[in-house]
Order: C-alpha cells, then structure tokens, then sequence
C-alpha cells in the first residue's frame, strides 16, 4: 500500500492524528530515577524466561487498586490497546479515546480484569514477591531489569504522536482487517 499512500500524503490527502503516548520511569528503593521511556503502544512489566507467578500491587493517583498474581501486567494506550493488550485479553479501545489500560498478564484469579483509567491517572507497579529480577518492556523493546523494592510508574506523555490517517482508512476497517 505504500505507492498510492505516498501518492495520497505528497498530494496533501491525509490527516494527521494526534495519539496519546505514555511516559514511565523506573525509581529504585532509595527514591533514585533509574531509567525513563517514552511508549506509544506500552509499558510492560513482567517475569521474563522464570516460571513464577509475579504478585504486584498496583496503584492509581496513590490509591491501591488492587495486587495482581500474575505473569505481569501491560500498561497501554488506545494505540497499543489491540497489541500485547488484546492478546493478553484486553478491550479494544478507539485510538481517539484517551485512556490508560491496565491488562494483567495470565492472571491468577478469574476475579482480576482489564481495566480502563482516565488518562491523567499516574500509574505505580511495585513487585511484592516473585523472581530476583523483572523485566520491563516497552512497546515490545526491553527496557531494563527491574528489582524488588522499586518502583515502576507510567502516566500520560506530555507529548502527542502525530499519526498520518488517509481518508480512505478507517480504525474498524483497518481493524477487521487485522483481526
């Protein structure tokens, strides 16, 4: 598709779209920034190679919301709400629907679900037991290892990313299309 959509965007026959991104920071024990990402699709926090359920609790604006048992959890935006997300079971979420999903990974209990956050929630992750180190992984590149004792928070990016849309395509075609 890239002659006629090159054709399309050089004659001006596009519209670009803004999409919410996220930004996440890894904070060891002492309170010190570690590392920090920018993600389009999402932030994962996850056991990598081990065998072991992860139990993590998870927080919004301070608030607990609950610890997940799982094999770790995927912090997304609409964008990234139909990669790892919806694999893992997440919703699909129109990419103009700004919202911050939260989508354990093969939990442990038919009680934990996906859930759907307003996007000015600050997300934090904290490994309460599982393996000696965790990986995160952000829009499916590793970030780095992430020990007990740290703390992993992900909130909206102050920056958009400009997405170029032909009038032709649409979300749910595109999407039929894919799935």
């Amino acid at each position: 598709e890239i002659e006629p959509a090159l054709r399309a965007f050089a004659a001006g026959r596009f519209e670009a779209e803004a999409r919410m991104a996220l930004v996440a920071w890894a904070t060891d024990a002492e309170g010190n920034e570690r590392r920090r990402w920018f993600a389009l699709n999402d932030v994962v926090l996850h056991k990598g190679g081990f065998a072991r359920v992860l139990r993590l609790r998870v927080s919004a604006d301070g608030d607990t919301i609950a610890t997940y048992a799982a094999d770790g959890i995927v912090v997304s935006t609409p964008t990234g709400s139909t990669a790892y997300s919806l694999s893992a079971g997440g919703p699909v979420v129109a990419p103009t629907v700004e919202s911050i999903v939260l989508t354990p990974v093969s939990p442990h209990t038919l009680a934990i679900r996906p859930l759907v956050l307003p996007p000015t929630a600050v997300i934090d992750l904290e490994a309460i037991d599982g393996p000696e180190e965790l990986l995160v992984t952000v829009d499916g590149q590793v970030g780095t290892t992430f020990a007990s004792g740290e703390t992993l928070t992900v909130r909206r990016s102050p920056h958009a990313v400009k997405i170029v849309r032909f009038p032709d395509t649409t979300f749910f075609a595109r999407l039929r299309t894919k799935l």
